[in-house]
């Protein structure tokens, strides 16, 4: 896997110089806009705050920094490694940078919310990739946002529909909880209704070995389900491989992401469903309309959702790149 922690910025900054940093950048930020529009021959310099170094957050970063070069945008980087108070710390260090706009994906949402205020304080716009569920909009420059709750939501509809209403075991092998995943999880439980009996639910934190051993012990512990749910193809790749040892072919797997190796799984009935909503697009459309809304041009949009298609053995050909 790809590595970009090279553009990691974890400046060591005196406490006493970032308390004057953020009280002396001006008055609070209400629509989380900034204070007037950049001139169209001003540049732009990006902060993006990532959340971590799987598949799916450096093709998110590939493609922000890709489109960021073609409009002549620059991008300075930091990981948050999955760590909340990182991720706080990353975007004091973009505050300190004095950019001109902070893009979050975020570790968690609860977490976010000081980030946010400490953006609005210093009077930089900050934009959220993947999720916004949780934030005051008001408070946020945009966000382009996968709508893991609508992942949910197919994958529920789509279970209910292979079993026909009938009654089935479920378990879910999530990924970390406080963020996306929960409203994934919530959404799918809502959507495949009462007659999905979710028997086994365990965090793997987006790690392929550590669902492999997850489902290890869902084997163990429910040997009679028939439905997993994985929350991203990284994890379910390493679910099947404990299935497959396990020789128990029957079990059905649905998953998220639309990466090439997922998709070629579902054409090969190693997974029977998966939604792709490709971290390509996301990092496309948050530049886009980044920088439409600093510009404040007409064509800008606060808040818009990536397209979303569930991938079946039908129509896998036709699924959407994953990465640049």
């Amino acid at each position: 896997m790809l590595d970009f922690s090279r553009g990691h910025l974890r400046s060591v900054i005196p406490v006493a110089a970032l308390a004057v940093s953020l009280g002396a950048a001006g008055c609070s930020v209400d629509d989380g806009a900034g204070k007037s529009a950049v001139p169209s021959g001003e540049k732009i310099t990006i902060g993006f705050v990532n959340g971590n170094r799987v598949q799916f957050h450096t093709c998110l970063q590939r493609a922000l920094q890709a489109r960021a070069a073609k409009k002549g945008v620059e991008v300075l980087t930091a990981n948050s490694a999955m760590d909340p108070g990182r991720e706080l710390s990353n975007i004091d260090d973009m505050i300190v940078k004095k950019v001109d706009v902070i893009v979050v994906q975020t570790v968690n949402i609860d977490s976010l919310q000081g980030g946010v205020a400490r953006a609005n304080r210093a009077g930089i716009p900050i934009f959220l990739t993947g999720v916004a569920s949780g934030v005051d909009r008001s408070k946020i420059l945009g966000a382009v946002v996968a709508d893991v709750e609508q992942v949910g939501r197919s994958l529920g509809a789509w279970l209910v529909e292979d079993t026909g209403g009938r009654p089935a075991e479920v378990a879910i092998i999530g990924g970390a909880p406080g963020a996306a995943a929960d409203l994934m999880t919530g959404a799918f439980k809502k959507s495949a209704g009462t007659r999905a009996d979710v028997v086994f639910e365990q965090p793997a934190f987006w790690q392929r070995a550590k669902a492999q051993d997850v489902a290890e012990n869902l084997l163990q512990a429910r040997p009679r389900v028939r439905y997993v749910l994985v929350q991203n193809e990284d994890m379910a790749f390493g679910a099947e491989a404990a299935f497959r040892a396990a020789r128990r072919t029957d079990i059905k797997i649905l998953t998220n992401g639309g990466t090439a190796e997922g998709v070629q799984a579902v054409k090969s009935g190693r997974f029977a469903v998966t939604v792709s909503n490709t971290p390509k697009d996301i990092g496309e459309m948050a530049v886009e309309n980044v920088v439409a809304l600093l510009r404040k041009e007409p064509s800008a949009k606060k808040f818009e959702n990536v397209p979303e298609t569930v991938v079946t053995k039908d129509n896998a050909d036709k699924a959407p790149p994953y990465c640049v």
